[in-house]
């Protein structure tokens, strides 16, 4: 059940209220009460954080200035604990309220941000998470000079674009979910802070991971857009036109389409397309050499379904292995390739 929640926040004279819910979980905690803070509603975290015993306190900061919601962040966990008696307090945010939940991060154990251009000072631990559309938009994601440190891990999701909105997009939009990524670095956070679990290493590129975006190799793919103007460091593709470094979920490792960061925009009086696209491979060769697609086609490049569907089960079972897929993912992964456009 969720409940109603306001805070007032005071900061140069001002005040600012805010509103949110808070839910608890259906079984209390056996040990000390946790708490994850999140900025926005989720589908994708939170029934995970309630299975694993914590409270989830969704509160909406989009009201506040930039400059007010690292001050009212640090103010209201603060009280937090104190009124609900919490012991461990986690935070997920994304964009510009990751950057807030990193300036605020004393008030943190532990912080999962999402596409944030700064990072958590120590000792607070932190997953940081970005997706391919951080290189591709119009202020591209600039790469950290050196490693994750001590108290963080770096993940980049590749292949995934984080807007799949389609009403302005020219291609078939990339949809491919960040949510079990999520959940899994989430469940490595939580036991991170709670007991002391070492997360799986970052992955993440490196320097020699990128290249400039105008010296990529993409494949002569009907159908893909254009590649942004101008220099950009991006990650490297491979041969079908997919990303090389970071996390490979399943549905990369073992891809069926190519997918990509960008898109192109149909009306350019209309919103951005800030989508990726996704142009999914033929099922025979006859039908790839009809569309001159220089990609190997789905028989090709596996044979049969059974041998899709089995190799499906091996890559999604080594990422449970690697505590970076969550068992149940990893069945919905298998699960979706027995209908794969064979």
């Amino acid at each position: 059940m969720n409940e109603a929640v306001q805070a007032t926040v005071k900061l140069d004279g001002a005040s600012y209220d805010i509103a949110g819910t808070l839910a608890k979980p259906a079984k209390p905690p056996s040990g000390a009460k946790a708490l994850l803070f999140e900025t926005q509603a989720s589908d994708d975290v939170k029934p995970l954080a309630l299975e694993r015993g914590l409270a989830v306190l969704t509160l909406d900061l989009g009201k506040l200035p930039d400059k007010a919601r690292a001050p009212a962040l640090r103010d209201v966990v603060g009280h937090l604990r104190g009124a609900l008696k919490m012991k461990r307090v986690l935070g997920r945010a994304q964009g510009s309220d990751a950057d807030a939940m990193s300036g605020a991060s004393s008030a943190f154990d532990g912080l999962l941000l999402h596409d944030a251009s700064r990072e958590p000072a120590a000792p607070t631990r932190f997953i940081a998470t970005w997706g391919a559309d951080a290189y591709w938009r119009e202020k591209p994601r600039v790469e950290f000079a050196s490693g994750a440190p001590a108290n963080g891990r770096r993940f980049y999701l590749a292949g995934i674009a984080a807007s799949t909105a389609t009403a302005t997009c020219v291609a078939p939009v990339n949809a491919r979910p960040s949510a079990p990524a999520l959940r899994a670095l989430f469940v490595a956070l939580d036991a991170w802070t709670a007991k002391g679990v070492a997360p799986p290493d970052s992955h993440a590129p490196l320097d020699a991971d990128l290249a400039s975006s105008q010296d990529l190799k993409w494949p002569k793919i009907p159908g893909l857009p254009a590649p942004l103007e101008g220099a950009r460091r991006v990650p490297k593709i491979d041969s079908d036109g997919n990303e090389i470094a970071g996390l490979r979920l399943p549905d990369l490792a073992l891809p069926i389409a190519t997918f990509t960061g960008f898109n192109a925009q149909k009306d350019k009086k209309a919103p951005a397309c800030a989508a990726g696209a996704a142009i999914p491979f033929a099922a025979t060769k006859p039908d790839r050499e009809k569309n001159a697609d220089p990609r190997p086609a789905l028989v090709e490049r596996y044979g049969s379904r059974a041998y899709f569907v089995a190799t499906m089960r091996v890559i999604a079972d080594k990422l449970v292995k690697e505590r970076l897929l969550l068992p149940q993912d990893a069945d919905a992964y298998v699960a979706a390739a027995r209908s794969a456009p064979f």
